[in-house]
């Protein structure tokens, strides 16, 4: 029985702690991209991320233009990033007006430069070619309209990763404020 008992803890324990890696690579721009790991050579089509599993440990990722980095992967999650583009990194708030007061940002306050734009914000910009997956919605993933609140939370938040395409259709869909037009000069006249 001891033995049966001891198999089931050690079957649990090699379940329990993967030695997987998932590798989202990821292809922003218009034309396919050609990646290799290790020596499995993977095309990622246009505006499309494309998955690959392995092993944790050492790896080597091959660039189109046959630059090779070697990188010890030991979480569970990254994204690579093989056009070394930009990506802007930001949470969404979920809840009312009075829980806002109570919201504090996992990103903090600063300056960053964007698409050769300085902004200040809680954002983050990520351009490296290997970045550890530390979002809830990556690029080309919608935020959804509504989250639910755990019991006892009065609000949530999910931190969303855009590609240049993604934050260029935000902010042209963003609601624009109508001019304000000052008619009382006009009056008195």
């Amino acid at each position: 029985m001891k033995k049966i008992v001891l198999l089931i803890a050690l079957g649990l324990s090699l379940f329990s702690c993967s030695n997987n890696v998932d590798l989202a690579i990821d292809n922003p721009t218009d034309l396919p991209v050609i990646v290799k790991v290790d020596t499995l050579t993977v095309e990622i089509p246009p505006r499309e991320v494309v998955w690959v599993e392995m092993g944790k440990g050492e790896h080597q990722i091959t660039l189109e233009n046959d630059s090779v980095v070697k990188f010890n992967f030991q979480n569970s999650l990254y994204m690579i990033n093989p056009t070394l583009s930009e990506y802007l990194k930001y949470e969404e708030f979920y809840g009312n007006a009075m829980s806002q007061s109570m919201y504090g940002s996992s990103i903090p306050l600063k300056t960053v430069s964007f698409l050769g734009t300085e902004f200040e914000g809680n954002f983050e910009v990520v351009r490296d070619l290997i970045n550890p997956v530390t979002w809830d919605c990556g690029p080309r993933e919608s935020l959804p309209e509504i989250v639910e609140v755990e019991e006892g939370d009065s609000y949530a938040t999910l931190t969303k990763l855009c590609d240049v395409k993604e934050f260029i259709e935000m902010v042209q869909s963003a609601p624009q404020p109508e001019p304000q037009m000052d008619i009382e000069p006009a009056l008195e006249q």
